[in-house]
């Protein structure tokens, strides 16, 4: 599955449209004190090869409150649908590789769960399922597969409201909050699951492998909800389960840390290229309280408030990445963007941990200028330093505040589709090619790539491949066929049902692109007795009927052979491929019509339609 996976992101990329420790230093305020540290530096382990990647460019999903997804509950399935599109083929316009989605935001599930209810803020209610079956995760992976976008899972580990006690009284029977209501404290106001109590965290690891084995998703992200406050009232647990630990304090932090450690074990039992990581906050500590601390000033450090002891799980390898909230401008005078972001990278060094950080777009563009976020140049600043620091990607936060203006969306275009993997800062003239790695420039099909590239109909991957080579299912073909229609015969199709004429396709990300193909004749469902078997290699020869078709050539049996000796069937089709300019053969004189298609052909016989079409 996992390579399949890997090969499914890869069609038409992206449908395209698209040191050492010193003596313990001061105690903070609240009587927690730090860990003792020796004073040595501690030995360094060696890490597992990491599953995260480089040249990560994600943008968050919020599902809480409605805030990206869905803007509002519903259990109809087109709506649901006709959202994750617009998100997922503008965040790949954008340049985005990665969407990471807020799967489980409140002790919920956006996919049937056997461990949590349905969302509320999916459907409005937790015991309302999608209608028909419908798995929004399940669409949500292989639509972002397809566009070349890899699914990352968001979890929120212990939150249980956000919205207090009507909230809480609202929740399904089945909520596990309900089930254990001796799992559950109330801190000012809402609720949340003791992730002291092993039971609590053993839910949280086993939705996470839910996840994992149901799933082909590309990898499980948490956020920075641990313990949401100092006051937590968790006493009785201490009590019960805190032998050992002098303060209450390191007992927190043990609970955070077993539950990160299970989780990394656990998630790679089930499947070991699967990506783990977490985004804390952005300060770890100040070295006022940490001699290992950042030289800032803040009121907030997750070490000790929300008990995070995210460094450790770097050191360990216990995360694949880690992805710090650095919402602050560079210049700030107690939380300086360029210190922290410096102090992440030192830590990350030698451990095999990626390094993302986590981008403040929603500072960003202001108008006011006197506020240190007036336009775009805070931002721009951030990801020159980024790009200096040899750090390993960014995650921004979050999509509406990209999808809604139009300066942040133009700047993520043109800075991802030309900063592949580091170097300058990026011109925003330059042609497709350029912008390509040599190999790829020189390959046979540069050319026709080249040009669909320029026209905004195919893009490169981040790290400056176009990978003319790989493969492209049916699916992806048929959606790109579908999108190009206007430029090879004028035609503008609507996406229409296909489950009718084929049913494999029904409930798909791509259904309505291949019902609309078959409604005007382009696709014929008599070709696929067996079904379409969308995530199957689209063929050479089922690529030229396609495209013939889709010029207005149809079979008239007039034709019972070709030039080619390796063609037994559909005669027309290739004859007429070959008369129009579409298809050539190979130099010994085949045609391959059983072959898949790679990128680079797939190119080339779609811009010779186009020609033709014009």
């Amino acid at each position: 599955m996992r390579l399949h996976r890997r090969l499914a992101a890869l069609a038409l990329a992206g449908l395209l449209f698209t040191t050492a420790l010193a003596g313990c230093a001061p105690a903070p305020k609240g009587g927690d004190t730090p860990p003792e540290e020796s004073a040595q530096a501690a030995p360094q382990k060696v890490n597992a090869p990491s599953a995260a990647r480089d040249g990560f460019r994600a943008v968050w999903v919020a599902t809480v409150y409605n805030l990206d997804y869905p803007d509002k509950a519903t259990a109809d399935v087109a709506a649901l649908k006709a959202q994750a599109d617009d998100i997922l083929e503008n965040s790949a316009e954008m340049g985005m590789n990665a969407v990471i989605l807020q799967v489980r935001p409140s002790c919920d599930a956006l996919y049937p769960s056997e461990l949590f209810p349905w969302s509320s803020y999916l459907t409005g209610d937790q015991n309302t399922a999608p209608a028909g079956g419908f798995d929004p995760l399940e669409y949500w992976v292989e639509k972002a597969h397809a566009l070349g976008l890899e699914l990352h899972a968001w979890v929120n580990p212990f939150r249980v409201t956000k919205s207090g006690q009507t909230e809480f009284d609202a929740l399904a029977s089945s909520n596990p909050a309900k089930q254990h209501p001796e799992w559950v404290v109330e801190h000012e106001g809402n609720f949340y699951l003791n992730p002291g109590i092993p039971e609590v965290r053993e839910l949280v690891v086993q939705g996470a492998e839910e996840l994992a084995r149901n799933y082909d998703i590309d990898g499980i992200h948490l956020d920075d909800y641990f313990y949401p406050g100092k006051d937590f009232a968790d006493e009785a647990a201490y009590g019960q389960y805190g032998g050992g630990f002098s303060n209450l304090g390191d007992w927190r932090r043990d609970n955070v840390n077993r539950l990160i450690e299970e989780l990394d074990e656990r998630i790679h039992a089930v499947d070991p290229e699967l990506s783990f990581g977490v985004s804390p906050s952005g300060v770890w500590a100040d070295s006022t309280h940490q001699s290992a601390g950042s030289a800032t000033t803040g009121n907030y450090e997750s070490y000790y408030a929300a008990y995070a002891d995210s460094r450790k799980w770097v050191q360990e390898g216990w995360v694949d990445y880690i992805c710090p909230q650095i919402y602050w401008p560079i210049g700030h005078a107690k939380l300086d963007y360029e210190t922290i972001a410096r102090w992440w990278t030192d830590t990350v060094e030698g451990t095999g941990v990626k390094l993302y950080i986590g981008m403040a777009d929603y500072q960003a563009d202001k108008d006011d200028p006197e506020d240190p976020w007036y336009g775009l140049d805070a931002i721009k600043a951030q990801l020159k330093l980024n790009l200096e620091l040899g750090v390993a990607g960014e995650a921004h936060f979050r999509y509406k505040f990209l999808a809604v203006n139009s300066h942040m969306r133009d700047l993520y275009i043109d800075w991802y589709a030309q900063t592949p993997g580091g170097g300058e800062e990026p011109e925003v003239s330059g042609s497709f090619l350029s912008r390509l790695s040599e190999a790829d420039r020189n390959h046979w099909a540069a050319a026709y790539y080249g040009k669909l590239g320029d026209m905004g109909i195919v893009t490169g991957y981040p790290d400056g491949t176009y990978r003319p080579y790989e493969g492209v299912e049916r699916s992806a073909m048929a959606a790109l066929v579908y999108r190009a229609m206007p430029l090879i015969n004028g035609v503008t199709l609507s996406e229409s049902p296909g489950g009718s004429l084929l049913p494999d396709v029904a409930e798909t990300w791509a259904e309505g692109y291949i019902g609309a193909l078959c409604a005007a004749g382009y696709l014929d469902a008599a070709d696929y007795p067996d079904g379409f078997g969308q995530e199957q290699p689209m063929t050479r020869l089922e690529v030229v009927k396609l495209l013939v078709r889709a010029l207005g050539y149809a079979d008239d049996g007039s034709v019972t052979a070709t030039r080619f000796p390796d063609v037994a069937e559909d005669y027309y089709y290739v004859a007429k491929g070959e008369a129009l300019g579409i298809i050539e053969g190979t130099p010994e004189g085949l045609f391959l019509p059983s072959d898949g298609v790679d990128r680079g052909s797939a190119a080339a016989m779609l811009s010779r339609a186009m020609e033709i079409g014009r």
